[in-house]
């Protein structure tokens, strides 16, 4: 004879939704999620080399530099843009390894693209800015105006009839 299960799962939903159980109703257990996670949304193996390039942004008072770690990306691979106050640096990487030894051949072609953008003060000469590169290193130099131009527009109030 077969005793039901049916009672005591009430039992047990009836204690776990108790105020003393409350705090554990978000409890999961750790590796439910494990199978899901690695068959639908597998990690990705980013290496740094692929990553968006390091920029550091330094207020020098009459000037802002911006430099940027690009290695291994020539000049003619990199695009700087300004549009509406914002500084975009952008460009494509590719890198090709060939090995070549006794017993084994690796040929691997990797690529990807990068693209950070800052937004400027609205005090900078947009006529004046500079760039240049150098091993690997991109400075661009933005100078600032004297006074910030003025985008300010007083409207003036009239009284309600």
């Amino acid at each position: 004879m077969r005793k039901s299960v049916l009672p005591l799962l009430t039992v047990a939903t009836v204690l776990l939704s108790a105020p003393a159980f409350a705090q554990m109703g978000g409890y999961r257990d750790p590796f439910s999620g494990f199978f899901d996670t690695m068959l639908f949304n597998p990690p990705r193996f980013e290496t740094q080399h692929f990553a968006e390039p390091k920029m550091d942004v330094i207020d020098l008072g009459d000037k802002i530099e911006v430099k940027a770690e690009l290695p291994g990306i020539s000049e003619n691979d990199v695009t700087l843009t300004l549009s509406d106050g914002i500084l975009t640096l952008s460009g494509e990487r590719q890198q090709e390894v060939e090995e070549q030894s006794k017993g084994y051949y690796l040929k691997e072609i990797s690529s990807g693209s990068f693209s950070r953008s800052i937004r400027l003060p609205a005090n900078i000469d947009e006529a004046k800015i500079d760039a240049t590169f150098k091993n690997g290193i991109l400075i661009v130099t933005v100078p600032k105006l004297e006074t910030a131009p003025e985008n300010v527009k007083k409207i003036p109030i009239k009284k309600a009839e």
